[in-house]
């Protein structure tokens, strides 16, 4: 009777509640969801009565009361394109509040970035989870948590925009168990350990990048119950502080990241410790014996990214190690550990995963490692191990993962690596193979996913009709012999499987198979490029993965025909340096409309450039040049606003240049060059305010140089303009190019003299070491994989006219110092200010009309590789301080006025062609005729010569007299004896008489009436 009473005073209480879910829960469940935003209408099961069944909320089965809220995201971080699309967000309703049995709340990874966290979640009492972890709140973290005294689990984590300016609210929450606050920036919360410290039920703690510059130096931790702690990331910048020492239950520590410095001492004697991470820090030991020896329960030991030296030989030498029969994973890679690798390795019996990459190991892999049977994990990769590598690795039968790669290994790959059937990476590239590979390497791989072979020198022997084991992920093979034909055993890998391919430089020359479509579909990136292969395009199918890329490489083969349509989803393109010809399609920019790299350089292509190339708003490169495109440029760039590279050099274009192009804010590199362009620079160019180079050579642009461009194009690095028909005087605004390393004006119509300030261009005279990184990182790309000492995004480029050549620079061009302003009308003297230039290699200043001395301090042009003045009015000696050019190749003084002897020097000396000073008949020396020695002159001998010299004089006038009387004769001799000649030669004499005194009667004329007007008017 007592039990009836007590259900039917429950029932009358839940009077308005169904069996299993009460009704003002219900509606607040239901205004909340009204609050959402739900793309992917996770929440479509809210409906009904029953909301103890909706997805997310669990009911008390006691009273009815929902005690559960989870709505976390269910794909995890995993896929992002399906956890974007399934992000909830928008506003969270006050009437959460109704629920006031509520102890589970989990929010976490989804977008609620227009928000901060409710101060009303400080209300519910009985919560003891929260999880707000990567749900994008803003604003400042509420201090009202602090009310939430029965919370045992709190993440706040990885909400980067979430202010914190003091954790002295988790003081409060004395129950706390787990507590994650990574990833928020704690930077200005100096009371962070004296709050944590309050909190004596703490078990598990992450701080993990909280931007924490400092350990507080606190004499005595209350963390009795503490066994894991994560500080990762951070910058303390300082060593391990003593009061770890007394953290004495901690099994997990991880400190990696840290920028933690100096030795290991201060860690103390952690018995129960499992898991040490410690990588990417500054900490350094000679030994670390006692490490290994007295942390008896330790299953991890990551030590990675840090200055450990010492033997690697002593650190293992000590076979009582309790460490060895406890030990499942140990990495010391990227230290500086070395010696040979030791036997003791067989002693690690439980040993899963070993990573020794990255150190100064030296000698042959020991045959010891195969008898470690537990092994899954062996990293040796970039050390100097040689010798073959052990067929003893084939009994790893546990073995998934085997990365040896960037040693200096020989011989051949064994046969016995081909029975691990559990192997899933083998990855052996950069070592010195070399042997023929054939299916018995590869017979019971059936689990292999990831097959890196490249950079040995390796055949690929394997029949056509073999059927592969394994459906591979990644196969890298690039510089490995797998040709001539197309490697058929792929044909095998039909399970969507294949994401990365790369067959670069492979020695293939053949088609591209028809099955090879059915292959391609989950394929993400594709290198093809640098082989042989020939006839049309591949065919690839469309990927079934929505928000997916692809990077697809086929430059440098023999490609023939038009330009095909690729799938829109394919975010790199580069068919450079191939054959292919006709028209690029009209419909190109909608048929990849993500494109952000685009390459069709060194083809056949004709016709005009598509306007639809505009609607690649993504569009970063953009490389058409070397090709036969024809027609004015389109008008449409201003859209292109993450445009960097624009190239369309090298073609027949004609028209103005586009006045839209100065739109393009981000523009790096415009080469236009060896075009038919004509007209001004638009002045809308003066935008381009990150301009490194500016290429419009070899044109039909007119007008003057523009001032602008030393103006605004403060970051511009390479000016080459030319061969046009530019024309007026250098403007001195050039000379606020602080950056400008090549200037080439060469071969127009330029006037006047050079600007003395030309000696100020500060990257010519200091070298900037950051240059080449800013310069290299401006046009990187961040492609999905980039193969090592391969793949830059564009390769920039410059004509340039050096040591009497015309010379093309890429790889080498960010290291080029270079002024030439030949074939032009420029006058006056070399200015004297171009000798501080001390960094130029190239100074070309021939065929002007440039009078004066060469620079006496020449000589402190030390960098200068070529210099050449030829062809203008230069006089005098030429200076001895030329012999100081110690790295001087190439010289032309020629046809100029030069005079006195040739200096002597050691470089100089080499250059011992003639033609170098010819056109100057005043030099004498060394490699012309030797000059005569000036020697004080003897009694009487300056008589004697004049003498000799008044005696040529005179008879080359009694010679000059016969001659006029001989001429004279003979003229008077042929008029007596021919008539005609005569009559002629008299009315000749005549008419002009007459002609003459008519001419002189009218201006005495002219002059007399003049004088009467004057008179008169006086």
């Amino acid at each position: 009777m007592l039990l009836l009473l007590v259900i039917l005073v429950i029932q009358s209480f839940g009077a308005d509640s169904n069996a299993s879910c009460i009704k003002n829960e219900r509606d607040a469940l239901l205004k909340f969801k009204q609050g959402l935003t739900d793309p992917s209408n996770r929440l479509v099961s809210w409906v009904g009565e029953d909301c103890c069944s909706w997805e997310g909320i669990s009911c008390s089965n006691r009273n009815g009361h929902v005690v559960k809220l989870d709505l976390r995201n269910p794909q995890g971080s995993r896929d992002r394109w399906k956890l974007k699309k399934s992000l909830l967000g928008g506003e969270i309703s006050h009437s959460l509040l109704n629920l006031t049995r509520l102890n589970y709340l989990d929010l976490s990874m989804n977008n609620f970035s227009e928000i901060g966290i409710p101060a009303f979640l400080g209300s519910f009492k009985m919560l003891n989870y929260l999880n707000l972890s990567a749900a994008e709140f803003m604003g400042t973290l509420p201090h009202f948590l602090g009310n939430l005294s029965s919370l045992q689990f709190l993440d706040l984590s990885y909400n980067s925009e979430l202010i914190v300016d003091s954790l002295f609210f988790a003081s409060t929450l004395t129950s706390l168990k787990y507590l994650d606050l990574s990833d928020l920036h704690l930077s200005k919360v100096d009371d962070w350990l004296s709050s944590l410290n309050m909190l004596p039920s703490l078990v598990e703690l992450h701080m993990s990048s909280c931007s924490l510059h400092s350990f507080p130096r606190f004499v005595h931790v209350n963390f009795t119950s503490l066994a894991i702690l994560d500080l990762s990331s951070n910058d303390f910048n300082s060593t391990i502080p003593h009061w770890f020492s007394n953290i004495s239950n901690i099994q997990n520590l991880d400190l990696s990241g840290s920028a933690l410095r100096g030795s290991l001492r201060e860690l103390g004697d952690y018995s129960l410790l499992e898991f040490l991470h410690l990588h990417d820090n500054d900490l350094e030991d000679e030994i670390l014996e006692s490490l290994m020896n007295n942390f008896c329960n330790l299953l991890e030991l990551d030590l990675g990214s840090n200055s450990f030296s010492g033997d690697i030989g002593k650190l293992f030498g000590n076979s009582s190690g309790c460490i060895q029969s406890s030990l499942r994973k140990m990495d010391l890679s990227d230290n500086n550990f070395r010696g040979s690798l030791p036997d003791m390795l067989r002693q690690f019996k439980h040993l899963e995963y070993l990573d020794l990459s990255h150190n100064c190991f030296l000698g042959p892999i020991p045959e010891s490692i195969g008898r470690i049977s537990s092994l899954k994990g062996l990293f040796l990769n970039y050390n100097c191990l040689n010798g073959s590598i052990p067929a003893s690795l084939g009994q790893l039968s546990k073995l998934e993962i085997l990365e040896i790669s960037n040693n200096f290994l020989n011989g051949s790959i064994p046969e016995s690596l081909g029975q691990l059937s559990n192997l899933d990476v083998l990855d052996i590239h950069d070592n010195s193979l070399d042997c023929i590979v054939s299916k018995l390497h590869f017979s019971q791989l059936k689990s292999l996913t990831r097959l890196v072979m490249y950079g040995n020198s390796l055949v690929f022997d394997i029949e056509p009709t073999w059927v592969a084991p394994f459906q591979l992920q990644s196969i890298y093979l690039s510089s490995c012999k797998v040709g001539p034909k197309f490697p058929q055993w792929l044909i095998s890998q039909r399970n969507h499987s294949l994401e990365f391919l790369d067959l670069y430089n492979t020695s293939i020359s053949d088609t591209i198979p028809d099955w090879f479509e059915n292959i391609s579909s989950n394929i993400q990136w594709l290198d093809l490029s640098h082989n042989q292969i020939t006839k049309h395009l591949p065919k690839l199918k469309r990927k079934s993965l929505e928000g997916s890329t692809r990077v697809i490489y086929l430059n440098s083969n023999k490609f023939e025909g038009p330009v095909t349509a690729f799938p829109t989803d394919v975010e790199v393109l580069d068919i450079s340096n191939n054959f292919l010809s006709g028209q690029i399609p009209q419909e190109i920019g909608k048929m990849m409309p993500i494109l952000r790299f685009f390459s069709l350089s060194n083809n056949n292509l004709n016709g005009s450039i598509p306007t639809s190339l505009c609607k690649m708003a993504q569009l970063s490169y953009l490389d058409l040049s070397r090709n036969q495109l024809s027609g004015a440029l389109p008008q449409c760039w201003q859209e292109m606003e993450f445009l960097q590279v624009f190239d369309v050099g090298n073609n027949n274009l004609s028209g103005h240049i586009p006045v839209s192009l100065g739109s393009l804010k981000n523009l790096g590199s415009l080469h236009m060059e060896n075009n038919n362009l004509e007209g001004n620079i638009p002045t809308s160019l003066q935008n381009l305010g990150n301009l490194l180079t500016l290429d419009l050579s070899e044109n039909a642009l007119t007008g003057a140089i523009p001032p602008w461009i030393g103006e605004n194009l403060s970051s511009l690095a390479i000016l080459s303009i030319h061969s046009n028909m530019f024309e007026g005087e250098i403007p001195p605004q050039l000379c606020g190019l602080a950056s400008l390393r090549i200037l080439n004006l060469a071969k127009n119509k330029v006037t006047g003299t050079i600007p003395p300030c030309f000696g100020n261009f500060t990257s010519m005279i200091v070298d900037d070491p950051d240059f080449v990184d800013y310069w290299l990182s401006s046009f990187a790309f961040p492609v999905l994989f980039q193969m090592p000492n391969r793949w830059t995004a564009y390769q920039d480029h410059v004509l340039a006219y050096i040591k009497g050549r015309a010379l093309v620079y890429n790889k080498t061009l960010v290291f080029l110092f270079s002024i030439d302003v030949s074939e032009n009308n420029i006058f006056g003297e070399i200015p004297n200010e171009l000798v501080n230039l001390s960094l130029i290699q190239n100074l070309n200043l021939s065929r002007n009309n440039f009078k004066g001395q060469i620079p006496p301090q020449i000589g402190k042009l030390k960098s200068l590789e070529s210099l050449d003045l030829s062809g203008n009015e230069l006089s005098g000696l030429i200076p001895p301080s030329i012999s100081a050019l110690n790295f001087l190749s190439y010289l032309n003084l020629s046809f100029n006025n030069l005079s006195g002897p040739i200096p002597h020097g050691n470089q100089l000396q080499t250059l011992d062609d003639k033609s170098i000073y010819i056109g100057n008949s005043g030099l004498c020396g060394s490699p012309l005729e030797s000059c005569q020695e000036m020697e004080p002159p003897e009694h009487g001998k300056p008589v004697k010569e004049s003498n000799k010299d008044e005696f040529e004089i005179l008879w080359f006038y009694c010679g000059l007299g016969v001659g006029f009387m001989a001429g004279f004769v003979g003229l008077c001799s042929t008029l007596y004896f021919k008539t005609p000649w005569r009559h002629a030669y008299f009315q000749l004499v005549e008419k002009i008489y007459n002609d003459i005194s008519v001419i002189v009667a009218i201006k005495i004329n002219h002059f007399r009436r003049k004088f009467s007007r004057s008179e008169s008017r006086g």
